[in-house]
């Protein structure tokens, strides 16, 4: 585990429900769409900010419930990963980034979701809830995101279960019989 606690370990879920349309018609692109113009400011602040740009390693465009894009946050030539945008005092950031092929397993599997009126299109997650892999081939393959756990299975019978270092684990097996009656 890195012991620089700068160093970026969060992502970023992105709400691109409104936007998502503009990427189908070709009117802007995908990077535009997941990168561009969002605000890390808590509710109404000018002070407080809900995130921190520097921390933000990897950027997940969801779109209902589905994880539509993922992005790995890199520095542009200039050495920078993110810039504001956009008039004061609430400035939006934009981010400087490359479709990830760390991540690339996220892809198409279930994402973060918003509640209508939810004040804010983005949530804040750590980094070590994404897998690390190739997109699946196999569309049997399975990811869950339930809160900062991740559970995968690969189609078959092997399931991966990804939690921070603070969770606990219990694992239930079932009986041949019950299997058979569900």
């Amino acid at each position: 585990m890195p012991t620089d606690p700068n160093q970026p370990l969060q992502v970023l879920a992105v709400n691109v429900s409104r936007r998502w349309s503009e990427v189908e018609a070709g009117t802007s692109t995908e990077a535009d769409v997941v990168l561009s113009a969002w605000s890390p400011w808590l509710g109404l602040s000018t002070t407080k900010k809900l995130f921190d740009p520097d921390r933000i390693a990897v950027i997940v465009a969801c779109r209902r419930g589905q994880a539509m894009a993922v992005y790995d946050i890199v520095p542009d030539t200039a050495g920078k990963r993110w810039r504001w945008v956009g008039d004061q005092p609430r400035p939006r950031i934009a981010f400087h980034g490359r479709p990830s092929v760390r991540y690339a397993a996220q892809l198409g599997i279930p994402a973060p979701t918003w509640k209508q009126g939810e004040g804010t299109p983005v949530k804040v997650l750590a980094l070590d809830t994404l897998l690390e892999g190739d997109a699946p081939a196999d569309t049997s393959a399975r990811q869950v995101i339930l809160g900062e756990a991740v559970v995968s299975s690969d189609g078959g019978r092997h399931l991966t279960v990804s939690i921070p270092a603070d969770y606990t684990v219990t694992v239930h097996t079932r009986t041949a019989s019950a299997d058979r009656s569900s």
